[in-house]
C-alpha cells in the first residue's frame, strides 16, 4: 500500500507511521510518501522513521516532497494534517467570539466555520489533485473542521474521504474513569455512537460482554459522586473533572452520555455554565500582545524542531524507543491514533472498528443521505459498513440536525465558491440564531479571516 501524508512534517507522523507498521501487512512491499512545504522538517521526519525498528525488515520505501503532485501517483490512502489558520487570526476569531456572546474553537463552533473556508479550499483542492493522479485512493483528513471537509469531499468530488479526530479514543479514558475510577485508557469498551463530530451520543456499548448503560446506572446513581483524580494529565485536570461531572449530569438526566468531552461540543449542551466558566479566566489580548504570542510561538516550534532533528545524530536504543506515549509523544507509537485504526482497514490488514464523519447515507435514522455526520461503523478495503440501528436520542435529535446541517452547508459552500451558502450556513448555526448578535459575530469574522480566505465570501454579508 501507498500511504501519502499531506502535512507529513506533523510531529503525529512518526507515531503514526510506527504504530502502522506494527502491522507487518499494511506497508509491506509499499511505500510511505511524505508531503509537506518545509522541506527540512519533512526530511527529518523520513529520516527519523527510517532509524525505528519497525522499519528495519518493512520492506517499505519512504520518500518525501514539497511538490504533492509528485506524490499522489498510485496512492492508496492520502493522510491529511495541517493546522489551519494563522495565529495571529486564529486569536482574533476566538476573542471576537467571546466578545460577542459565544464560544470559539477550531471545529464545532462560529469560528471554526470560518476556519473551514479557510482549509477548505486547500483540502478540495488536494481532493482535485486526487482525481487526476489516483481517483480510487481514499482521503483520510485529521485537519478540522473534519466534518466539514469530509462532507465537502464526498458530496462534491469523485474521491471517498473519511474525517478522523483524536477524540476517537476519548471514550476509552472517560468510561474507565467514570465506571472505575482510574485515569487509565482501555481499550476493552466496544461503544457505538451517533451524532456529529465532537458531540456524538453513545447509543449502547459493552465492556466484557456487561452493557455500558446498565454499568453506568449502578455506579452513576449512587450519591454524592465525585470525578476520580487524573494524575496522568496534571495540566488537565481540572478541565477532564469538569468534562466528567458534565458527562454524569447528562446521564442522570437524559440517560445518555456523549463519546467525547472536546469543550466545543460539549458546549452547545451546557453553553451558558461553560460560556460562564470561560469567562471567568478570559483576558482579552491587544494585536501587539497576539503579535508577540505568536512570535514567541513560532521561536518555540523552532527550538523544538532543532531538538527533535537532533535526534538524527543520536544513537537510539531500544529501551528509548520502547517507551509509551505519555512518556514519550514525538517517538513513540501511538496505536490509539484513528489514523492506524484507518491505515490497517484500508490495506486489509484487519476489519477495524471506529467512528468518523462521512455523509448519513441511511447510516443514522431521521437524516438526509446528504448530510455530514459522525457515526460508527466496521471499515475494509471494501469501504465503510455502518452499525445498524443508529440514532440520535430524541431530545438532542434537532439539536445535532442543525449542527449537521450547519456543516454540510459549508462545504456546499466552499465546493460552490458561493457567499450566499455561507450565510445559509451561518443562519443554520444554532446558538443565538439569526440574532444581531450573531450577524454582528459573522462581520466581525469576515474582517479577520478576509486575508486569509477566498476573497467572494465577503460578499456573504449581502445576505444578513
Amino acid at each position: 500500500m501507498k500511504v501519502v501524508f499531506v502535512g507529513g512534517g506533523s510531529f503525529r507522523t512518526l507515531p503514526v507511521v510506527r504504530a502502522a507498521m506494527a502491522e507487518p501487512h499494511v506497508f509491506r512491499g509499499g511505500e510511505i510518501c511524505l508531503v509537506d512545504f518545509n522541506l527540512r522538517r519533512v526530511e527529518t521526519v523520513g529520516r527519523l522513521i527510517m532509524k525505528t525498528p519497525e522499519y528495519a525488515g518493512s520492506g517499505c520505501a519512504i520518500t518525501w516532497t514539497d511538490k504533492i503532485d509528485k506524490a499522489l501517483p498510485g496512492a492508496d490512502v492520502v493522510s491529511v494534517s495541517f493546522p489551519v489558520g494563522s495565529a495571529e487570526v486564529c486569536q482574533l476569531s476566538d476573542q471576537a467570539c467571546a466578545e460577542r456572546g459565544f464560544c470559539g474553537s477550531d471545529q464545532l463552533s462560529v469560528s471554526g466555520a470560518f476556519r473551514a473556508v479557510t482549509g477548505g479550499t486547500i483540502v478540495l483542492d488536494i481532493a482535485r489533485r486526487m482525481e487526476r493522479h489516483c481517483p480510487r485512493a481514499w482521503l483520510v483528513d485529521f485537519a478540522n473542521p473534519v466534518a466539514v471537509y469530509s462532507g465537502m469531499v464526498n458530496n462534491h468530488t469523485k474521491i471517498k474521504a473519511l474525517g478522523i479526530c483524536g477524540g476517537f479514543s476519548n471514550h476509552r479514558w472517560d468510561l474507565t474513569r467514570l465506571l472505575f475510577d482510574k485515569d487509565e485508557y482501555c481499550d476493552e469498551f466496544k461503544v457505538s455512537s451517533a451524532g456529529v463530530n465532537h458531540l456524538s451520543f453513545i447509543v449502547r456499548g459493552t465492556w466484557h460482554g456487561k452493557d455500558i448503560y446498565r454499568l453506568l446506572g449502578e455506579r452513576l446513581q449512587k450519591k454524592p459522586w465525585r470525578p476520580c483524580r487524573i494524575p496522568k494529565f496534571p495540566r488537565a485536570e481540572k478541565s477532564i473533572r469538569y468534562g466528567l461531572a458534565r458527562l454524569v449530569e447528562l446521564y442522570r438526566r437524559f440517560g445518555s452520555i456523549i463519546f467525547s468531552t472536546e469543550g466545543d461540543g460539549m458546549m452547545h449542551i451546557f453553553f451558558e455554565d461553560m460560556r460562564e466558566r470561560m469567562l471567568r479566566t478570559y483576558k482579552p489580548l491587544t494585536r501587539a500582545q497576539i503579535a508577540r504570542r505568536a512570535r514567541k510561538g513560532a521561536a518555540d516550534r523552532q527550538r523544538l524542531d532543532q531538538w527533535f532533528r537532533g535526534h538524527l545524530d543520536k544513537e537510539l536504543d531500544g529501551k528509548f524507543w520502547a517507551q509509551d506515549a505519555l512518556q514519550n509523544p514525538y517517538f513513540a507509537a501511538n496505536p490509539a491514533d484513528a489514523t492506524v485504526v484507518v491505515l490497517k482497514a484500508l490495506s486489509g490488514a484487519s476489519r477495524q472498528w471506529l467512528a468518523a464523519s462521512l455523509p448519513n447515507r441511511g447510516a443514522v435514522r431521521g437524516f438526509k443521505d446528504r448530510t455530514v455526520l459522525e457515526y460508527s461503523m466496521f471499515l475494509d478495503r471494501n469501504g465503510v459498513h455502518p452499525e445498524p440501528d443508529l440514532e440520535v436520542p430524541d431530545c438532542f435529535h434537532g439539536l445535532i440536525s442543525a449542527l449537521a446541517t450547519h456543516q454540510t452547508l459549508l462545504g456546499d459552500a466552499i465546493a460552490a465558491r458561493d457567499p450566499r451558502l455561507l450565510a445559509a450556513a451561518l443562519f443554520a448555526y444554532p446558538i443565538h440564531q439569526n440574532t444581531k448578535h450573531a450577524k454582528a459575530l459573522w462581520r466581525d469574522l469576515l474582517k479577520i479571516h478576509a486575508r486569509e480566505m477566498p476573497a467572494e465570501f465577503q460578499k456573504a454579508k449581502d445576505y444578513f
